[in-house]
């Protein structure tokens, strides 16, 4: 959702940044939980890293989910500041759609590593491990064009991300 606003509040600057190194930390650390989850279906027991590690993953999953739906409820009360009219419309369709897919993986991921690790879904497991691979690209694109907006079409879309709108 667009508005006329300009810029972020700080409560949603907050979000994003904090759901930002969530999601780093799941993806960095996320070796213990696969091992954790292959044994739990192989019907052993992970050692006690692997299972403080996987649960320390569990937490930061839905954690992450938690701060987005508030984040989705910030944003549909605050609004959101439009992609610059004077980009291109191919330029303004990915921004669109990364923030579209972004929004899809921090809501999706979660919900689908609950249903492997609390339901035991092997399938929802596999997909979950397999779908970073196409969230750590969309990462990039989405941090490659805040840089390009901001060193090489030198607009303020990241600085709107780092300073609160004032009211």
């Amino acid at each position: 959702m667009a508005n006329d606003s300009k810029g972020y509040s700080g409560l949603q600057i907050a979000l994003h940044w904090l759901i930002a190194a969530l999601v780093v930390f799941q993806l960095v650390f996320a070796e213990q939980i696969e091992q954790a989850f292959d044994d739990r279906i192989d019907g052993g027991m992970p050692v006690p890293a692997e299972e403080i590690g996987a649960w320390l993953h569990v937490a930061g999953g839905l954690t992450i989910l938690l701060l987005a739906l508030i984040r989705i409820v910030v944003r549909a009360r605050h609004g959101a500041p439009a992609v610059p009219r004077e980009h291109p419309a191919p330029l303004r369709w990915i921004a669109l759609a990364t923030h579209y897919l972004l929004y899809g993986f921090i809501i999706g991921m979660p919900l689908v590593g609950a249903a492997a690790w609390f339901g035991g879904i092997e399938a929802a497991g596999a997909f979950h491990s397999v779908a970073r691979f196409i969230l750590v690209p969309l990462i990039v694109l989405h941090a490659a064009g805040a840089l390009v907006e901001h060193f090489v079409l030198r607009t303020n879309v990241l600085r709107r991300m780092l300073v609160p709108e004032k009211r």
